[in-house]
């Protein structure tokens, strides 16, 4: 009879580890915004947040998302917009969520001080209400309001302040 119960506990607990790891192995979040390479109709390239990494990923064909008020496919989404995306085992999006008020800007280089003139020039532009720099990645992610700045118009502000962008 204990030796029954043994093989039923030891089942139960292979299943369950099973389902975890599956569960695990099934979706990987990634966060970031679309790239500028285009990849055909069944693709397109995340700049992942806190990397310095563009990641090609798969795409179904006919997958949409709200974007300016209209259903838009995922290859007409413009560069830079800043999406949260699961993936499966073949680096194909399940799901996507985008968020037309953030961005993130990747710089080439980053040199000591430029921390600061970065944060003194975001602080200063009207629309830009919140933003977070990822020093080891050369990034910043950046809530704007886009009714009063464009993103780029935002780009064109941190370029003349001499920054390189990727």
């Amino acid at each position: 009879m204990n030796k029954i119960l043994n093989v039923i506990k030891a089942t139960f607990l292979i299943i369950s580890l099973s389902i975890a790891n599956i569960y695990a192995q099934e979706t990987e979040k990634v966060v970031g915004t679309v790239g500028g390479e285009k990849l055909g109709d069944d693709g397109i390239v995340i700049c992942v947040l806190g990397t310095q990494a563009c990641m090609p990923v798969q795409i179904d064909k006919n997958m949409t998302v709200k974007y300016n008020g209209e259903e838009t496919k995922l290859t007409d989404l413009p560069f830079a917009l800043y999406i949260e995306a699961e993936l499966n085992d073949n680096n194909k999006i399940t799901t996507i969520k985008i968020d037309e008020r953030k961005t993130v800007i990747c710089f080439v280089e980053h040199k000591e001080g430029d921390n600061e003139k970065l944060t003194t020039l975001l602080n200063g532009i009207k629309g830009v209400e919140d933003f977070k720099l990822y020093r080891k990645s050369n990034q910043v992610l950046i809530e704007y309001n886009p009714k009063q700045i464009a993103y780029s118009e935002l780009e064109a502000k941190v370029k003349n302040a001499g920054f390189i962008l990727e």
